[in-house]
């Protein structure tokens, strides 16, 4: 079935208009704010991870010149607590007249400790439960379970001509250290706190102050416009609450707190670390009729791997699922969540079963991958409004050449330079994409020259104000240069138009289709009582329509006004309207927008993104090192919505899978818990050198998710969670499986596996 024709959407001559402050240095981030007004704000970190903290003596810090307050959790118990978790916990706060002043001070300041059991080893914690020492993060146990059962894993076991068994190794672990430090600026004017910080959700940042303050909304006003990168750690909103405690310490006076690279790469949250064991039954053509799994996390809960459980076609599955809550710092969002670890724990355990079948990894994931009819294998099995995976698959593939550059694992692999080639492939149906969310709103201001202004309530990440722009043009027929952006990511005077979380925005988008349903269809009405419409008996406004900031009759199209004629005279026009139902399974469910697969309109329906890669390896076997020869990804985009942004996206997370899989990973010490790789000192980070876009091949693939706003999907999430076929790339090189062990398949690692180190 053909998709519907877009004037604006997908154009590839459209822009943002939020890029060109940023590239002439005059955009204004966090620290912008109130230059050489403000004082300083700076924590201390904890040194033990876990202990109560007994006392805390700052007298020696306040006595320094410039140092005008400390707070600790008897000041702000919403901030800082006096349980200390895990090493590098924030424990205090200083304020200065100068940071680096603050920086100094902390050190002078004393904290008494009562050390407390921990334990800061997942494997450790999984293996003595409820023997090991409480972390504290949860009250009676370390360990969260998770159990799911799908079919009867018995009967598949009993039909299978083959069942085995793979451990998979740990995933790597990383704090993403983006490049704006987490920080905020805060200040009083009476009993009114102003917050800047460069969150992913201003109105959700407001919300979290006034919690911090247990104060009312009214009296909280956060801005939070551009971010030097989200990557999801910009979802916190701690930095908001300490900037305005350590206000308040000061009589109201602004104050920017920030941490340094150092402590952000210490304590904030860092991406899950996850291992597994897979067990198969299979038939010996490849058919997978069960999976038995064990699957473990680090730091967060213990449900069922969703790129698993909706990608692939398999009857029977148990899954035993446990997650570790130790001593050391919060996972949570990074970039796509959980997707990433997820994907390289099931890809890494099919390319193993294709290796024992005599397999190419592509037939056997081709004979399983779930079809595009076929709804969720689990309750309540809801269909699929896009399933986007399936050509995503195709495409790679076929790209990159996969199946005439295919070889045996370790055979027929040296090249003329003597290292070892290799390729590799993946996909997965994302548990992230269109999400629509009831509680948002939008704004469209029609002007009385027939141009109009939007109200944008989100930080710009990602095009974020392109985005509302290109749908608004669209659905009410403007040229995009007619549609502008008023103030935004402003509390005072935007309404929540949705969080920046990875893709949800772009289905927050549903916010602006309503509302600007709602102006087209009063300017509509306007333009009925003038010429030449007013004359045609009996026209209605569903007779109207409009395209290039025209709107003409339908019935006969040469019959037409401009918005301008429409709007001249008119008092101003504001079309409000609220997002889209998320009604539905999966990470992101919705009701149908538009009939699929025979279904009604309003269905619940699981309205998730699908992805795929193929990349091409040389491995040197005698330095151990990695080269990404070739990177071919293909993301499930819906509709695209801003073309340059989307293949910025896309080629982000082709850099990002390479980090991923060779570089990333923290490393800490077994005895204290500390993590003592910054990142930014000890570990190597790539650079250009290793990600040079000639070799990436940026693939997004349209489909038409009939839940999300005029099809759209976001992209920012899937696109990161494809690196495992990085890590079965150099399997097809070398014959052998890189351990990972928490971190990334560097040059040691590779060597340690072909047995030289």
């Amino acid at each position: 079935m053909a998709l519907p024709q877009f004037k604006i959407l997908g154009n590839p001559d459209t822009y943002d208009e939020k890029t060109y402050p940023i590239l002439l240095g005059k955009a204004q981030f966090t620290e912008d704010y109130l230059a050489g007004k403000k004082l300083w704000g700076a924590c201390k970190h904890a040194t033990i991870a876990h202990a109560n903290i007994r006392s805390i003596d700052a007298s020696k810090a306040l006595q320094v010149p410039g140092i005008k307050a400390v707070l600790t959790y008897e000041d702000c118990p919403q901030i800082f607590s006096r349980e200390v978790l895990f090493w590098g916990q924030p424990i205090v706060g200083i304020v200065a007249d100068d940071w680096y002043k603050a920086q100094r001070a902390i050190n002078l300041i004393d904290v008494d400790y009562e050390e407390l059991p921990a334990i800061t080893d997942p494997d450790e914690a999984f293996s003595k439960g409820d023997a090991a020492p409480l972390s504290g993060k949860r009250a009676e146990s370390n360990i969260a379970i998770a159990n799911h059962d799908r079919g009867n894993i018995e009967n598949a076991v009993a039909q299978a001509d083959l069942t085995v068994s793979y451990d998979q190794y740990w995933t790597t672990t990383h704090q993403h250290g983006p490049i704006e430090q987490y920080q905020a600026t805060a200040y009083w004017l009476n009993d009114h706190c102003y917050v800047y910080q460069s969150s992913q959700a201003c109105h959700g940042n407001q919300i979290a102050v006034v919690n911090y303050l247990e104060t009312t909304a009214n009296k909280v006003h956060c801005i939070s416009r551009h971010a030097g990168t989200g990557h999801g750690a910009r979802l916190s909103n701690w930095e908001s609450g300490v900037a305005a405690y350590m206000s308040k310490a000061v009589n109201g006076a602004p104050v920017h707190f920030k941490c340094s690279k150092k402590h952000s790469m210490l304590f904030r949250i860092r991406q899950h670390d996850h291992r597994s064991k897979y067990t198969w039954s299979v038939k010996n053509d490849g058919t997978i009729l069960g999976a038995d799994v064990e699957y473990y996390t680090n730091g967060t809960g213990a449900g069922i791997n969703t790129v698993f459980q909706h990608t692939w076609n398999i009857p029977n599955v148990r899954w035993r699922g446990k997650g570790a809550y130790i001593n050391v710092p919060d996972r949570g969002a990074w970039r796509c969540v959980s997707d990433p670890p997820n994907g390289v724990q099931v890809s890494t355990a099919l390319d193993k079963l294709a290796a024992e079948l005599d397999m190419n990894p592509y037939e056997l994931r081709k004979k399983n991958i779930m079809p595009v009819d076929m709804p969720a294998l689990d309750p309540p099995n809801y269909y699929f409004a896009a399933k986007e995976v399936n050509e995503c698959f195709e495409t790679v593939a076929q790209e990159s050449g996969y199946l005439s550059k295919w070889h045996k694992p370790g055979e027929n692999n040296v090249m003329d330079d003597g290292r070892l080639h290799g390729i590799g492939i993946h996909c997965h149906h994302d548990s992230h994409g269109s999400v629509a969310a009831a509680s948002n709103a939008a704004l469209v201001l029609m002007k009385a020259d027939g141009t109009c202004v939007i109200s944008v309530g989100c930080t710009g990440i990602h095009n974020t104000t392109a985005q509302s722009k290109h749908f608004v043009a669209e659905v009410m027929g403007l040229k995009f240069e007619h549609v502008s952006v008023g103030d935004w990511a402003n509390t005072d005077v935007t309404l929540d138009t949705g969080r920046h979380g990875g893709s949800t925005f772009t289905g927050a988008q549903s916010t602006f289709v309503t509302a600007s349903l709602d102006a087209r269809a009063k300017v509509f009405a306007i333009a009925l009582t003038k010429a030449p419409f007013k004359d045609i008996a009996g026209i209605t406004v569903d007779d109207l329509d409009a395209e290039d900031s025209e709107i003409f009759y339908t019935k006969d199209p040469s019959q037409r006004m401009s918005y301008r004629t429409a709007m001249s005279g008119a008092p101003g026009i504001a079309g409000y309207g609220i997002g889209w139902a998320a009604a539905g399974g999966g990470h992101a469910g919705g009701g149908l927008q538009r009939s699929i697969h025979g279904l009604p309109v309003g269905t619940k329906v699981n309205t998730t993104s699908g992805c795929a890669s193929v990349v091409e390896v040389a491995v040197d076997p005698e330095t151990g090192e990695v080269e990404v020869l070739g990177h071919w990804n293909a993301v499930g985009t819906g509709r695209v919505v801003f073309r340059k942004g989307v293949l910025n996206q896309i080629g982000s997370g082709s850099e990002l899978q390479i980090c991923q899989a060779l570089y990333y990973g923290d490393v800490y010490d077994p005895l204290t818990g500390a993590v003592i790789s910054s990142q930014y000192t000890e570990a190597q980070l790539p650079t250009t050198l290793d990600c040079k876009p000639s070799r990436h091949t940026l693939l997004p693939v349209e489909g038409d998710d009939h839940a999300g706003p005029l099809g759209a999907h976001g992209i920012g999430e899937p696109c990161v969670g494809s690196y495992a076929c990085i890590m079965t790339a150099i399997f097809n090189a070398t014959g052998k499986w890189v351990d990972t062990d928490h971190g990334a398949a560097n040059p040691d690692r590779v060597l340690k596996a072909l047995g030289k180190a």
